[in-house]
């Protein structure tokens, strides 16, 4: 074979071999060429596009998905159904910024129209692992939703446990003062229960009892308070006549609890043969006690003492209707008038 026919052919293999590859480029951007984007003039921007097609070409569709500043927002709701995997969970979020981070959580949930809540933007108190907010109130209800709520049938709505001994496993929190609001109540499907008031009021249904072991711990039997329409505090002591007289003094701390310039009572015990005891007067800060008869006994006695907590002199059979719940959403009694 001459030179120019070993040129020739060269030059022909080489041409066949441009035009193969060229040809195969062209096919490979065939399908991307053929996506045509069906939302109007053009596709929205940093939106995830939802692809369809009719047995023909592709085409694109607007999509509810957007991602942009590493976030990817969904304008509506998401369905996450876990399948049988190592996985635990459906959804998972984690939140690598510092610890007690004020306004940070792995997961955050907003229920509202009116944007994020008063209390949840001005909350300085350290992060969540999962945080709910009801939002602000709506201008046409003036409520809020519930920020995180908990529902089972046939086990606890929820469980909170604390491994660290300064924090409280459960904390609730009522920004109200004075006579409104209620940090925590308690109370079954009959609305039989117990409420603590902003003033730390505690108001039970039923009785309030101290459960004490008895018969070397085999069984725990309950103590009831001994409930009165006013608030009394009550001390207890023992003395003893010299020549038929005694002066008792109130303990220090004792009197900064009560009220004894407005009244207080004083019970009497002898320990031995008299001709009996009487108080024959008192002051706010100690009482005498004599024998009955002008005796000069030397007896030892006992005393209890009872007086108005100070602040609650003037409260009796306080109303306390208003603590307990007009229906199980939650909301309390209006107030009387």
């Amino acid at each position: 074979m001459s030179k120019n026919a070993s040129r020739m052919l060269a030059f022909a293999v080489l041409t066949l071999l441009v035009t193969s590859i060229l040809g195969s480029a062209q096919d490979s951007k065939a399908p991307f060429n053929a996506i045509k984007c069906t939302s109007g003039s053009a596709c929205k921007a940093n939106f995830v596009p939802v692809f369809a097609s009719t047995g023909g070409a592709a085409t694109v569709k607007d999509s509810i998905v957007k991602q942009g500043s590493g976030r990817i927002n969904v304008a509506g709701g998401v369905n996450a159904t876990k399948g049988g995997s190592a996985s635990q969970n459906t959804i998972f979020g984690s939140n690598t910024q510092v610890d007690s981070l004020s306004a940070g959580a792995g997961v955050f949930g907003e229920l509202s129209t009116t944007g994020e809540s008063g209390t949840g933007s001005s909350w300085a108190n350290g992060g969540a692992g999962v945080w709910g907010d009801g939002g602000g109130n709506d201008s046409s209800s003036t409520l809020a939703n519930y920020a995180v709520l908990g529902t089972s049938d046939n086990k606890s709505g929820g469980i909170f446990e604390n491994n660290g001994p300064n924090y409280y496993a459960l904390f609730g929190f009522a920004q109200s003062t004075g006579s409104t609001g209620f940090p925590w109540a308690a109370f079954n499907g009959d609305g039989v229960g117990c409420s603590i008031d902003t003033v730390g009021d505690l108001s039970c249904s039923g009785s309030k009892n101290a459960v004490v072991p008895v018969d070397a711990g085999k069984r725990q039997v309950a103590l009831a308070a001994i409930e009165s329409p006013k608030n009394w505090f009550e001390d207890f002591g023992s003395a003893e006549l010299r020549g038929g007289v005694a002066v008792i003094h109130l303990d220090s701390t004792f009197k900064q609890t009560v009220n004894t310039g407005s009244e207080y009572h004083v019970f009497l015990t002898p320990n031995g043969d008299c001709k009996g005891l009487y108080v024959h007067q008192k002051d706010a800060g100690s009482f005498e006690v004599r024998e009955l008869g002008g005796g000069n006994s030397s007896v030892k006695f006992d005393y209890r003492i009872t007086a108005l907590r100070k602040n609650y002199e003037k409260v009796r059979f306080a109303d306390h209707s208003r603590e307990f719940p007009a229906s199980r959403d939650g909301s309390v009694r209006p107030a009387v008038k």
